[in-house]
């Protein structure tokens, strides 16, 4: 009876997983559907007439989307907690279909473009938390894969959003089509999850909790946290990962522009630099995940991660800062080599900022750092590199760029100081206020030796 009551548990067990596989799939058509329409967006506004004077107003598009996730954030764990998560996710993405669909329609005018787009941001600020919280509870047996996977959608969705949108332009056609296509697969993806998933899958309310092996609670327990949030380290890490992606999506505003001034062909350029941009953060990220070099995930090797972070990030801020001054035949090899070593950067420094608030704090340190990201670069810097190319040269708002990349280096530089006060702060904090089971521990009794100091004078 026992056997065959294990047996039955081991086939749901397999039938939950497999589900779970199939489920992720289509998350991941849905996901990636959801960062082409980013990229579309981009291309869009790189592809727009850029007159004098123009470019900031073009440029803005991408500011608006951030504007609407800035706002529609901070009200997504009220709304989940009022409605539910799949129902909030469930309502969200269907009015994000209807706002992605009024792109499409004839003559509409860059400012009424700008309140479409504020819409699909403030719709799909729900999504990446709810698929977080799902990969929680359904792909913890892989989850270190499973989340990677699911981010790399991000450059990938962009980058062939960012390619199409402007090819279509160049070859005649409307740009709106990216954006039909982009309401097909996201609508379409979305239609499937819930008709193959269910509520049993998609809705936590009704979901089971999922047992895992002992082999597999080793994995998950194998993280490592401070005893004490670590604010200092958190916040110049945040802020420095922050000005490091700012660089590598500002790019696609500048590289367009930048790179037929310097006498490249448009299909050239968007053929190479997407390739770059996806490859040569993935090589790069691949080797700071390898574990060879660091541990992001254990903070017993924070400080080892955050010198790497201020070297590689440092060997990155070089490269850029000589992008504009390299002869044209070396300019895309430079740029490989850049954005390689900057790739290194984002998984090291997640690490840091996932574990620095403690295990207590993990969720708040993902809005703090998606927040953080938006309101410092991702919301201004567009409109900010579209005025800088109206008032400047093409070739100063590329240097503008560059300098992120400083800023970033600048301040992995900082964490590092942050990590030695710390970490000094809280050995006098212990000197000043002895644990007296300290003693104890290590054998002594405080009573004891007491006594002994007592009995030698001075």
């Amino acid at each position: 009876m026992a056997s065959a009551n294990m047996s039955w548990m081991d086939e749901k067990t397999k039938k939950r997983e497999r589900d779970s596989l199939v489920l992720y799939v289509l998350i991941l058509v849905f996901f990636f559907s959801c960062q082409f329409g980013h990229g579309s967006n981009i291309g869009v506004a790189v592809s727009l007439p850029g007159d004098k004077g123009q470019n900031a107003m073009n440029l803005a598009l991408g500011s608006w989307v951030m504007v609407g996730v800035c706002l529609g954030l901070p009200l997504t764990p009220w709304a989940c907690r009022m409605f539910g998560e799949f129902n909030v996710v469930a309502v969200c993405t269907l009015l994000d279909v209807v706002a992605m669909l009024l792109m499409t329609i004839p003559g509409i005018s860059l400012h009424q473009i700008y309140a479409v787009r504020f819409m699909v941001g403030f719709f799909e600020a729900p999504i990446l938390p709810y698929l977080q919280e799902w990969l929680a509870r359904h792909g913890s047996h892989n989850w270190n894969v499973w989340n990677a996977i699911l981010h790399a959608m991000v450059p990938l969705g962009e980058n062939v959003g960012f390619i199409l949108a402007q090819e279509l332009v160049a070859a005649g056609f409307s740009w709106r089509w990216a954006f039909v296509g982009q309401a097909i697969a996201f609508g379409g993806s979305a239609l499937l999850c819930v008709a193959y998933g269910g509520r049993r899958y998609l809705d936590f309310a009704e979901d089971e909790p999922v047992k895992h092996t002992e082999s597999e609670d080793k994995v998950v327990s194998e993280v490592e946290y401070p005893s004490t949030e670590k604010w200092g380290v958190y916040w110049a890490t945040n802020v420095s990962l922050a000005a490091q992606l700012g660089f590598l999506g500002g790019c696609k505003y500048v590289i367009r522009k930048y790179a037929m001034s310097r006498g490249f062909e448009l299909h050239l350029i968007l053929a190479t630099f997407s390739g770059i941009a996806l490859l040569g953060p993935a090589l790069g990220g691949s080797v700071a995940m390898s574990g060879s070099i660091v541990q992001p995930d254990k903070w017993s090797q924070h400080k080892r991660t955050l010198i790497f972070l201020a070297v590689i990030s440092t060997v990155a801020a070089l490269l850029a800062a000589m992008l504009p001054y390299v002869p044209s035949s070396f300019f895309w090899p430079s740029m490989f080599i850049t954005f390689f070593a900057a790739g290194g950067v984002y998984p090291a420094a997640q690490g840091i900022i996932n574990i620095a608030l403690t295990s207590s704090r993990v969720i708040e340190a993902s809005v703090y750092q998606v927040q953080c990201n938006n309101i410092l670069f991702a919301m201004p810097m567009p409109y900010a590199i579209g005025k800088a190319m109206d008032s400047w040269s093409i070739g100063a708002s590329f240097r503008l760029v560059a300098l992120l990349q400083v800023v970033a280096a600048t301040g992995f530089a900082v964490a590092v100081v942050a990590a030695d006060f710390e970490e000094e702060r809280s050995a006098w904090n212990r000197f000043a206020s002895p644990d007296p089971l300290l003693n104890m521990e290590e054998g002594i009794s405080p009573t004891l030796e007491m006594t002994n100091e007592l009995k030698c004078p001075e």
